[in-house]
């Protein structure tokens, strides 16, 4: 069997291969083809659903020589009040002519998900300006109102009635259908999703929600330029790279880091009028900055010095240095971070860091070449999407296109932006194209050099429109149908009044009659369609006071005509709100708390300089460098003299074992060694050769071991103690959790040379030294001083290690100096 979702099937090539690998024909064959022709919504992408409605007209029911056709209409995802105000819309809109299907009762969403009985009824909002400025006669009130008031526009309206009903559904504890689990539960931010038509709103959108404080998750490739504070960093990037750039210069004296006043900018201006303004600015720090306060021109000089670090860094170093350079002089990424929305902010800079990173990647580098980069982006439209704070797993409320949420379900819908025109622009070409009638192009009179409509043009300009309309009415059909529970559309009108008249036409039709055709191949957006369609609804009537004969019909709406002056706030109250602020009592309690959690100093400063995991070797050192002892210079080799002549070069140098590989060796061979001993010279050379054939030493560390006192060792009183020993352990490895003078813990690895048991049952720690040892401490008592100063604490403890460890009692800690051939009792 051949299963394909057929909506994907773009052109007759397609349909011709499918045709050519499928068995049998149409009443018995093995091709079984998918889908629902009013959610075909890529025809951008040539998908031709005209193909599918023919296969859906030709076959049947019940076949006897064509195809066998299986309306699956039964609706497993939403609510009834949201199917039946589905199919009460497309009963009216979508036909054959308009929408290319017929919607009768096959085509219609039959309601099959196990919901509760209560009403959710379908919201229809419609926002319109305030009747005053709608009216000539009030023009000169509206705009002196308009001062006062805040300018919005239509996408920001939108968006502050989504925030309120969003509220307003979370404070009155609104719950839904969890299916996992098949109970209610309360409403989440990741429940609600809001749906457009194409992200041109999603900056404003973005921002709204940003001040309102709701988590808003948008994917959109737009908005990071005219981030605040991008603008600023690039600013400060153009002026490091040229200074004699007035602009750039005036927005970065008046950011934070700077904080400079319009009244200020214009002194530095007349500080000197005919220079270039970063000249007028050294003259005025020159004059000493006369007319501005003390703490500002102070600010402004070590913005100054700041800016030539930065300026000479530009020239030396890395971009992606500078910026974060830039960023801890100015301590603006703090800022950010202390600001509204500051972790998107504060994303926002990190992001400028890590693509002028990639940038220096690339065969370009310099900061001229990155501003030109990003200048060039912005003139041809480009930008790049903000830095992502919050990621769309989060409990977060989304905005996505209509495309993007084709196939998926959310529990609430808001569909904005109802009011929206439909996009003509591909009419605005001087052709157009069909793939059944070929191309059509406008006339061209090229003596006149004019350009007017020809009959072909318009012939198939009227059809390309047809099929647009189609196409954004089975997009509004996809939009529709991804509430689950609550479906919410918002739109706004310039003119309300003159809306509801032309809506409130439709009521003149006869009940079961569709809208006319002329009405709904005309229309410029989805409120031409639904705006008539809902007005021959008996819900209606709650904002209209004509009188109609109503479409019966089982949906519910809530119909809703706000006036946007209830999304608008009074600036001059906020100022009032702000020195308000300003004037309140200081607290002085408050301030002493903060005061003092400022400036606390954490109790346990010395233990953060502290390792949690240390050896014995490092204990050993820095206890050295407290007792305030020399570099361990007493043990290295005498110094040569110079020599008279250059050196050899170092390939032509025999290499040399390092005194610690020489150590390394010894140590080897004193593992290895047996009990007994040996009792001449020779064993012991034989010994060496037979750990370098078992590779446990190499040729070299074979040359430098001192055989001659690896014998006498055992010749000693040490050494005959260690042939007589019970038991040996060598090369004993411990870890254990030892706590100092101040009470921190810290783990502390190391390795015991040896460790025995003698005859009389005492346990010996006997530990090797190679160093050589000075002609100073040669004898007695310098030698016992100096070394157990030196390797005590290290004696110690592996002393507590190893009775802690094996429950032992260390008798006696002894260090054998090969050197001398000397052992050191402690």
């Amino acid at each position: 069997m051949i299963s394909k979702a057929y909506l994907s099937i773009s052109n007759m090539l397609q349909e011709t291969i499918l045709q050519l690998v499928k068995l049998g024909d149409e009443h018995d064959g093995n091709l079984f083809m998918v889908g629902d022709v009013k959610q075909s919504i890529y025809r951008f992408r040539l998908a031709e659903p005209k193909l599918f409605m023919r296969k859906y007209g030709e076959f049947v029911e019940n076949p006897d020589t064509t195809g066998m056709r299986i309306d699956l209409n039964a609706n497993f995802r939403s609510r009834s009040e949201v199917l039946n105000a589905t199919n009460f819309v497309f009963a009216q809109i979508m036909d054959e002519r308009v929408g290319e299907i017929h919607y009768d009762d096959n085509a219609s969403l039959k309601p099959a998900a196990p919901y509760d009985a209560k009403e959710v009824p379908v919201e229809l909002v419609i926002l319109h300006p305030p009747e005053e400025q709608a009216a000539d006669e009030e023009i000169e009130e509206s705009v002196s109102e308009a001062s006062e008031l805040e300018e919005l526009k239509k996408s920001q309206y939108e968006a502050r009635f989504i925030i309120d009903r969003i509220r307003q559904l979370m404070e009155e504890g609104t719950t839904v259908y969890d299916t996992k689990t098949a109970t209610e539960r309360p409403l989440k931010y990741s429940d609600i999703v809001i749906l457009m038509r194409s992200m041109t709103w999603s900056t404003d959108l973005v921002e709204e929600f940003k001040l309102a404080g709701i988590p808003l998750y948008a994917e959109s490739s737009k908005g990071y330029f005219d981030a605040l504070e991008v603008m600023i960093m690039l600013n400060t990037l153009k002026v490091v790279d040229n200074p004699y750039q007035d602009i750039p210069l005036a927005s970065v004296l008046r950011a934070p880091f700077v904080g400079l006043t319009e009244n200020e900018l214009a002194k530095i201006r007349l500080a000197d009028t005919k220079t270039p303004f970063y000249d007028a600015l050294r003259q005025f720090i020159r004059s000493e900055g006369h007319g501005v306060q003390s703490e500002t021109f102070e600010k402004l000089q070590r913005f100054m010095l700041a800016f030539e670090n930065w300026r000479d860094l530009a020239r030396r170093g890395s971009l992606s240095d500078l910026i974060w350079k830039i960023y801890l002089d100015t301590h603006y990424y703090e800022m950010v971070g202390a600001m509204p929305n500051g972790k998107q902010r504060q994303a926002n800079l990190r992001i400028l860091h890590d693509r002028a990173l990639m940038y220096e990647k690339t065969a370009f580098r310099g900061l001229f070449r990155f501003l030109r980069f990003i200048d060039r982006m912005r003139t041809r439209g480009d930008d790049l999407g903000t830095a992502k704070s919050i990621g769309e797993k989060d409990d977060v409320v989304r905005l996505v296109t209509i495309h993007s949420s084709k196939g998926l379900e959310y529990p609430v819908v808001f569909v904005a932006g109802m009011g929206r025109p439909f996009n003509k622009m591909d009419f605005h070409n001087p052709y157009l194209f069909d793939q059944d009638y070929g191309l059509a192009v406008k006339a061209i009179d090229p003596e006149n050099r004019i350009t007017y409509t020809s009959l072909p043009f318009l012939a198939m300009k009227e059809k390309k429109e047809l099929e647009m309309r189609a196409e954004e009415m089975r997009v509004l059909y996809v939009a529709m149908t991804r509430a689950k529970e609550r479906l919410i559309l918002i739109g706004s009108v310039k003119n309300w009044d003159k809306t509801l008249d032309s809506w409130q036409d439709a009521q003149n039709l006869p009940v079961d009659a569709p809208l006319q055709d002329y009405l709904r191949a005309r229309a410029n957006s989805y409120f031409d369609w639904v705006g008539p369609a809902v007005a021959r609804h008996a819900d209606f009537a709650a904002i209209t006071n004509s009188s109609y004969k109503a479409r019966q019909d089982l949906s519910h709406w809530w119909v809703r005509a706000i006036s946007t002056h209830h999304f608008m706030y009074e600036t001059q109250a906020l100022d009032e709100d702000v020195q308000q602020m300003f004037t309140t009592p200081e607290d002085t309690a408050l301030l002493a708390e903060i005061t003092a959690r400022f400036q606390a100093q954490y109790a346990y400063q010395k233990s953060t300089q502290k390792r949690s995991k240390t050896s014995v070797s490092e204990i050993k050192r820095l206890e050295s460098l407290q007792r305030l002892e020399e570099p361990e210079y007493y043990f290295t080799a005498p110094k040569k003299n110079k020599a008279t002549i250059a050196p050899r070069p170092t390939f032509l140098q025999d290499k040399q074992l390092t005194g610690a590989e020489m150590g390394t060796a010894i140590h080897t061979v004193m593992q290895h060694v047996p009990q007994c001993g040996f009792s001449t010279v020779q064993e012991v050379e034989q010994f060496v050769t037979e750990l370098v054939v078992k590779q446990l030493l190499t040729e070299a560390e074979s040359k430098i071991v001192p055989c001659e006192k690896i014998y006498r060792f055992f010749t000693t009183d040490i050494g005959q103690r260690f042939k007589n020993a019970k038991q040996i352990r060598r090369e004993m490895p411990f870890t254990i959790s030892r706590v100092d003078e101040d009470g921190d813990a810290q783990i502390v690895q190391g390795i015991v040379d040896c460790l025995f048991e003698d005859v009389y049952g005492n346990w010996i720690l006997l530990d090797y030294k190679t160093d050589r040892i000075g002609r100073q401490f040669a004898e007695e008592p310098a030698l016992s001083k100096e070394l157990l100063g030196r390797y005590g604490v290290q004696l110690r403890v592996y002393s507590e290690a190893l009775e802690s460890i094996l429950h032992i009692q260390v008798y006696e800690k002894v260090l054998y100096l090969f050197d001398i051939e000397q052992a050191i009792y402690a």
